[in-house]
C-alpha cells in the first residue's frame, strides 16, 4: 500500500515497521507542520503517529491535515479522542476520515473559515446574501459590493490581520466573506494560506463569453470603459495576455478570468481539493435551495428551509455578437472548458 502524500510523525525514536509507506519522517513541532512551514501544502492522504505525547490541540491539528477519505494511524492511546477507531494490533489503531469536517480553533489566530472567491459577475453577491440567514452563518449579507467585499488580500494587506478581524462578528460558529477577485489573483494565495491553510473555498462559476460581456458592462457604467466589446477583447487578446496579473490590470482582462480551469488549477496549488466547492451560476438560480444546502453541508452545518430570492440582477448581458467573433472566443474558451468539464465530471453546455 503506497499512500500519496504520508508522513511519520515521531518524537525522540521512529520504528521501522513503516518504512513501506515511504513516509516523510517529522519530528518537529506540530503548528509548524500545521501552518505549512516545514511542508507546502500541509495536507496529507496518510499520517502515522508515533509521537507518544501530544496534546489535544495537536491531534486537532493532524486531524485537519487529512484529507477526506485519508487514514490515520495513531497509538492505542489516542483512540479516546480519534472515537471507533479500528484496531490494527495491541499498540495501533486506524480512523478513516469520512468528511471534510475541519476543527476549528477559537482563539486570538481565528479568521475566517470560507471565502467566496469568484468568479467575478458569476452571482456572488446573491449567494453571499442567501447564506447569511444561515443562523450558524457570518457573512456580510449587503448586496452592495462596494460595501460588503473587504479586498484585505489583493488591496488592503498592509493593513494588518487585526483590522481584516473588526469586519467579523465571531460569535457565529463559521465566518466568512466575498471577494469574488480572489479567484484570478493568484499572487494572494500565500498570503491567504498563511491566515487559514484549511480556509474553505467556494466558487460560482458562470459561462465565461457571458460574463465576459457583463465584466465589460459594469466597467463601461463605472469605471470609464469606453471601447467596444470587441474592441476590448481584440486588444486583450493581442497586448494584455502576457502582462502580470494585479488587482488594477485584472480589471480589463474579460477574458482571462473566465479561464476557471486553469485558476482552479492556482488554487489547488495551496488549498486542499476537499476544501473546494464548485456552483454553477445556471444551477443555483434554478434551484437555490438544493445548492444553498451544498453549501452547507460542505461547511459541514444542517441544512436550511428558507424562502430564498435572486436578490440582485445584474444588467441585461445579451448583446449582438457577430458571428466571428462568438467563434473566436468559442476557440478561445474551448480547451479550459472541456478540462473544467472532465474536472467536475460535469457536462456544459457553454459552447
Amino acid at each position: 500500500m503506497l499512500m500519496e502524500k504520508t508522513i511519520l510523525i515521531y518524537k525522540n525514536n521512529f520504528t521501522d515497521k513503516f518504512i513501506k509507506y515511504k513516509p516523510i519522517m517529522y519530528n518537529g513541532k506540530i503548528f509548524e507542520l500545521y501552518d505549512g512551514h516545514i511542508i507546502n501544502p500541509p495536507f496529507f492522504d496518510l499520517i502515522i503517529i508515533e509521537h507518544n505525547d501530544l496534546t489535544i490541540d495537536e491531534l486537532k491539528m493532524i486531524y485537519n491535515m487529512t484529507k477526506t477519505k485519508g487514514t490515520i494511524l495513531f497509538l492505542s492511546k489516542y483512540n479516546i479522542f480519534f472515537k471507533n477507531g479500528v484496531k490494527v494490533n495491541a499498540e495501533f489503531y486506524k480512523k478513516v476520515k469520512d468528511n471534510n469536517d475541519i476543527y476549528i480553533f477559537n482563539n486570538k489566530y481565528r479568521t475566517v473559515e470560507f471565502i467566496i472567491m469568484g468568479t467575478q459577475k458569476g452571482g456572488t453577491t446573491a449567494l453571499a446574501n442567501n447564506i447569511s440567514h444561515h443562523p450558524d452563518i457570518y457573512i456580510d449579507p449587503n448586496p452592495d459590493p462596494f460595501k460588503s467585499e473587504i479586498h484585505f488580500f489583493d488591496i488592503y494587506f498592509q493593513r494588518g490581520i487585526e483590522w481584516y478581524k473588526k469586519h467579523f462578528n465571531y460569535s457565529k460558529k463559521v465566518v466568512g466573506e466575498k471577494t469574488p477577485d480572489l479567484m484570478y489573483l493568484s499572487y494572494t494565495f500565500p498570503y491567504i494560506q498563511s491566515i487559514n491553510p484549511y480556509l474553505k473555498i467556494i466558487l460560482i462559476l458562470r459561462n465565461p463569453i457571458e460574463r465576459a460581456i457583463s465584466a465589460w458592462k459594469l466597467n463601461k457604467k463605472y469605471f470609464n470603459e469606453t471601447r467596444t466589446f470587441e474592441d476590448a477583447v481584440n486588444t486583450e487578446l493581442s497586448y494584455e495576455s502576457n502582462q502580470n496579473v494585479t488587482f488594477y490590470t485584472a480589471v480589463t482582462q474579460y477574458l482571462q478570468r473566465g479561464l476557471y480551469y486553469k485558476q482552479i488549477q492556482e488554487i489547488l496549488k495551496w488549498f486542499s481539493k476537499d476544501n473546494l466547492l464548485i456552483l454553477f451560476n445556471d444551477e443555483v438560480k434554478k434551484n437555490m435551495e438544493r445548492e444553498y444546502n451544498r453549501v452547507y453541508k460542505f461547511l459541514n452545518l444542517d441544512p436550511l428551509k428558507y424562502n430564498y430570492k435572486l436578490v440582485f440582477e445584474s444588467d441585461n448581458d445579451d448583446i449582438n455578437l457577430d458571428k466571428k467573433l462568438l467563434n473566436k472566443l468559442k476557440k478561445y474558451f474551448k480547451k479550459d472548458i472541456q478540462q473544467l468539464e472532465k474536472f467536475v465530471n460535469k457536462k456544459l453546455d457553454w459552447l
